[in-house]
């Protein structure tokens, strides 16, 4: 059988969601190898997990999907219950469903949703690992101008963690939609797109906080999303903290897995 589950988790304990190991050959704490570990108890199979993308150590999720295969049939609430059951308390199975044999978490996105939170209200003991507070005066017509550059294919060699032998057209993404939310403490910048290449999201979050304090003009922004710049160092591009990152949808032709 082939399951489907959407999972939630507090990533500022984890290295990420994909299982890895270190120099000494010691395994990495990771959201997926602690859902691997709690399937394999419930069943006593260890399952492989396709998920809609990897996220960062740091790096929260309100809706990450993922997919496995195992061979035998659970009535579907009991199971979502005895897997929380033996999860930690900061990742939490919200959904699960039998889908297609041949449904695939990663290959099968339509698109995917990634929200930044910033403060710009105060330093926040609440707020610390879930959002990045920025102490500077920001501008907001000039964040939401910066924000419209993203929209579109681009190159965003300057945007992603350097891949070793990989062509300039490897790093060229469609970004959908830039949408920014203000809120109480601040504002919410929601990225639209199918994929998304290593640090690409907190880069251009970065970006667009550095355009806002005036830091960074048009010209140069243009230049780095037409792949300019490349290795000269000509303009650094600030990567903006990881526990402000959630990944907070993914569409499927099926499905959108979102909060209402």
């Amino acid at each position: 059988m082939n399951y489907l589950i959407s999972v939630e988790y507090d990533g500022s304990n984890y290295h990420g969601w994909q299982i890895q190991r270190c120099l000494s050959g010691i395994e990495k704490t990771t959201v997926s190898g602690k859902l691997t570990e709690a399937i394999c108890k419930i069943t006593g199979i260890q399952p492989v997990l396709y998920a809609s993308g990897r996220t960062d150590a740091g790096v929260h999720a309100l809706n990450q999907v993922a997919n496995f295969h195992i061979p035998y049939t659970y009535d579907l609430s009991r199971f979502k219950i005895a897997i929380n059951g033996v999860l930690p308390p900061d990742i939490s199975v919200k959904y699960i469903e039998f889908v297609h044999d041949s449904f695939h978490a990663t290959n099968d996105v339509i698109s995917k949703v990634y929200l930044y939170r910033i403060n710009s209200g105060f330093k926040s003991s609440i707020l610390r690992n879930y959002s990045w507070y920025i102490k500077d005066a920001l501008n907001f017509e000039l964040i939401r101008e910066a924000s419209r550059y993203f929209i579109g294919r681009h190159n965003f060699i300057n945007f992603a963690k350097k891949e070793k032998n990989r062509s300039a057209d490897f790093y060229c993404r469609t970004i959908t939609d830039v949408n920014i939310i203000e809120k109480g403490f601040g504002f919410d910048i929601m990225i639209e797109g199918r994929g998304f290449l290593r640090h690409m999201i907190r880069r251009i979050v970065g970006a667009i906080i550095s355009y806002g304090t005036g830091k960074t003009d048009g010209a140069s922004l243009a230049n780095l999303l037409n792949g300019l710049n490349g290795d000269t160092g000509a303009f650094s591009v600030v990567m903006a903290p990881a526990q402000g990152l959630f990944l907070y949808s993914v569409k499927y032709k099926h499905k959108i897995f979102v909060d209402n």
